[in-house]
């Protein structure tokens, strides 16, 4: 059988969390088209039966994509990932559709532009430095009368090459470790940027914009997490609407997607509240990653990927779903990042069946099969699963979630034992 839809979805890089937005929209009878910006990354989840037509930049000039886009009627444009965000903003302002100016796709994508677009627009920011030269970071670094800083390549993504630094010697050990070398978008590390390290809760903040007016869909605080790290290493919780820190980061969040030159589609935006207020630490402009937005679903009765697919099929109807939905009740849901203090090649995949006890427990992945290396965690890029844990009673969801980690830590005892 064949067929020929008059409007079509095109998907930059859908790889990650952006594995969902195609099957979405093929659920509402549209047809998708996908684009690769690169190959030099994992492109987990990415199926390419999901398309009805697949191009590769790196095999196909932009002009012959472009030539090839025009033969459809082209809905919309969208990252599915990170790495897609600037070649999507760049396709997106050929055509009619609902975009973001591509004159400020750095701002939206490079780590030090993206902070230095707040300070220009007045948004409350951290101090920071970016160069190519080891020997200008340190300087500036020796000037700052800063203690401990973050250092991170400008085009980076996750906490790939994101290091904690509290003296020269780790600033050099982390520039050297890194530059010159592919991170997880693809992109070769040339220009880091050194920032001050922000102190407080670390919130989580998805969003939804539609012609510059924004929506949070779900608002997420860190718990937990290891001592001198620069990633939460133990859960999230849901952050209930009409709360104080809710209404507070909201607000500061709506004023950085403005600054950001987000206008449409998805965000993730990462926050500390201090004790000046809160500060961005950095924002994607594209849907969250590693999340199971089944269990947001069942929640609060949507999620970012459900609101960004209703946005981009019915745009007029934007305000007024949104209004309906700031009043949708919520469950208690705890994100789990699940941990390994072990490592060794798999023998044994997985067993699930025990976390069967857990009445909160709504849905999780493990990563690890028969075969792969099972390294210790030590930040978001290695983290071996996630979980997702469903309740209006707060003191379940703790006694659940203690009973959580002691299987998982039976769980990976068992995977590495022949």
């Amino acid at each position: 059988m064949q067929t020929r839809s008059k409007n079509v979805i095109v998907i930059v890089d859908g790889w990650s969390s952006g594995r969902y937005l195609a099957p979405a929209f093929i659920g509402h009878g549209y047809e998708c088209i996908h684009i690769s910006s690169t190959e030099k990354t994992s492109r987990f989840g990415y199926k390419p039966v999901d398309y009805i037509a697949n191009f590769h930049l790196e095999s196909t000039a932009m002009s012959e994509i472009l030539e090839n886009l025009r033969g459809y009627s082209v809905k919309a444009i969208m990252p599915g990932s990170e790495s897609g965000v600037v070649l999507a903003d760049l396709l997106a302002d050929n055509f009619a559709v609902p975009r973001n100016d591509a004159r400020t796709t750095q701002a939206r994508r490079n780590k030090f532009h993206m902070i230095a677009a707040l300070k220009k627009a007045g948004v409350s920011s951290m101090r920071q430095f970016a160069s190519r030269s080891l020997c200008e970071l340190l300087a500036w670094y020796g000037e700052s009368e800063l203690d401990t800083v973050i250092l991170k390549p400008t085009m980076g993504a996750k906490s790939d090459g994101v290091a904690l630094c509290s003296n020269a010697k780790d600033i050099e050990a982390a520039f050297v470790a890194t530059h010159g070398k592919p991170n997880v978008t693809g992109v070769i590390n040339t220009e880091f940027v050194i920032q001050e390290r922000l102190q407080g809760q670390e919130l989580m903040v998805n969003s939804v914009s539609c012609e510059g007016h924004h929506f949070v869909t779900d608002m997420w605080i860190g718990v937990g997490g290891l001592v001198d790290t620069i990633s939460t290493d133990e859960y999230a919780q849901l952050v209930m609407r009409r709360t104080e820190i809710f209404e507070r980061v909201e607000k500061y969040v709506l004023e950085t997607l403005d600054a950001l030159g987000i206008c449409n589609g998805a965000a993730h935006s990462e926050v500390m509240l201090t004790v000046n207020g809160p500060r961005l630490i950095e924002c994607g402009a594209r849907l969250t990653g590693a999340q199971l937005f089944a269990a947001v679903e069942e929640a609060q009765g949507y999620s970012q990927l459900s609101v960004m697919v209703e946005t981009v099929l019915n745009s007029g109807q934007f305000q007024r779903r949104v209004n309906a939905l700031r009043g949708s009740r919520q469950k208690g849901l705890r994100f789990v990042y699940m941990c390994s203090n072990r490592e060794g090649y798999v023998v044994n995949n997985p067993d699930l069946s025990r976390f069967g006890e857990l009445a909160t427990l709504d849905r999780m992945i493990v990563f690890p099969k028969i075969g792969d290396y099972l390294t210790k965690t030590n930040g978001s890029l290695g983290r071996p699963g996630y979980a997702f844990l469903l309740s209006s009673d707060n003191q379940t969801l703790d006694m659940d979630y203690v009973r959580f980690r002691e299987l998982e830590a039976k769980m990976f005892q068992h995977v590495l034992e022949a």
